[in-house]
């Protein structure tokens, strides 16, 4: 019995330790020959489309102990040195060694019906796969764990710290900015710091609103097989500081983008007459922004967890929830702003169309999805 497994061990071994790798493809060494020139042109599509034959040259010392492999996706005379070398049948590999020869030769593919180029040749060899296989199968995430995993444990801590440090330090202007309920009333209530864009609570809101848009242009560019420049070079994940300086990076450009929105607002409202409505905007801007990003971070969070770390993610679908975000928050400010004001209403509607329209349009959501834009 001992002697039985060990020969069906031995069997098993000898049978999954070989498979065909593909070493070479002849996309682009494809050739046709022109009787006025007496020789061999590159394959040019626009010229040579309907040509019945075309050829390769064939180097068999650049490829010890390899094999040409065809699938044909036509039945083809295959020739070697103009000489008939095998009938070729539709959707069935043929290999042979290309060690049986001893020199260069020129391979051609001749079909009555053969448009374009033939089926696949390539250059296989059969190899061991014991460690070859498994270290091509690990390498298959090509992501680690451990930037994700650092990103999501420092992200998470950093956020809450600032959001902790909001309530701690300032509550009401906490709560006032995590009131979900003004959704259901669309109306705008009078608070302090509104009237202060620039006051501590504000630009620590500011700050932290900053830092969860930060986290989430990290935490797409890193799920996304839509690679930049930076998620796609390895080199950025040896150490931690590349991805600390993007985050802080974005942060920046975040902090800046939305202050320059106060001015924009306060710019466009003394345009269109609208007295008073900068201050109301700005505070409302940041509010919905705050509530909105806030749930869009956390569950993304949560889900790529959910995936693990080396899944990517199609942002594709969370890009219309932001659009839809964006349009609704359009006419939730038109309704709210009307019932406070006594705005024109096509004033307010036009100011609100070119003001909303800039962030639809480009805004927030190319800080935070720039792949996909």
């Amino acid at each position: 019995m001992s002697r039985f497994f060990l020969w069906a061990l031995l069997l098993t071994a000898a049978t999954s330790q070989a498979a065909w790798k593909k070493v070479y493809s002849f996309e682009h060494d494809w050739l046709v020959y022109q009787e006025a020139w007496k020789s061999f042109l590159p394959y040019v599509s626009s010229k040579h489309y309907n040509y019945h034959s075309k050829s390769l040259e064939l180097h068999p010392q650049d490829f010890p102990k390899a094999y040409l492999a065809i699938t044909p996706k036509e039945n083809y005379h295959l020739f070697l040195q103009g000489a008939l070398f095998k009938d070729l049948k539709k959707g069935v590999t043929f290999r042979f060694p290309l060690d049986s020869i001893k020199q260069k030769v020129i391979l051609t593919v001749y079909s009555e019906n053969l448009e374009g180029l033939p089926g696949e040749f390539s250059i296989e060899r059969n190899e061991k796969i014991v460690a070859v296989e498994k270290a091509d199968f690990f390498s298959l995430q090509t992501r680690s764990g451990a930037p994700f995993s650092n990103f999501f444990l420092l992200s998470i801590l950093s956020v809450m710290a600032c959001l902790g440090l909001l309530f701690s330090a300032y509550p009401r202007v906490f709560i006032s900015f995590y009131r979900y309920a003004d959704w259901i009333r669309w109306e705008v209530k009078d608070e302090v710091w509104m009237r202060r864009p620039f006051a501590l609570p504000n630009l620590l809101v500011l700050f932290t609103l900053s830092l969860i848009t930060a986290c989430l242009a990290y935490l797409t560019g890193f799920k996304t097989a839509l690679k930049d420049e930076f998620f796609g070079n390895a080199d950025n994940f040896v150490t931690i500081w590349p991805s600390v300086l993007f985050i802080f990076s974005k942060l920046g450009l975040s902090f800046l983008l939305f202050i320059s929105r106060y001015f924009v607002y306060y710019l466009f409202t003394d345009l269109f007459k609208l007295k008073g409505l900068a201050n109301v905007h700005y505070f409302k801007s940041l509010q919905t922004n705050l509530q909105f990003f806030t749930i869009l971070f956390a569950t993304l969070c949560f889900y790529a967890v959910y995936v693990g770390p080396a899944t990517a993610i199609d942002f594709s679908p969370i890009l219309y929830i932001v659009d839809f975000y964006f349009i609704f928050r359009f006419i939730y400010f038109f309704q709210s702003f009307q019932r406070s004001f006594s705005f024109p209403k096509l004033f307010l509607f036009i100011y609100l169309l070119i003001i909303e329209g800039q962030i639809i349009l480009f805004g927030i959501r190319e800080l935070i999805f720039p792949s996909y834009i």
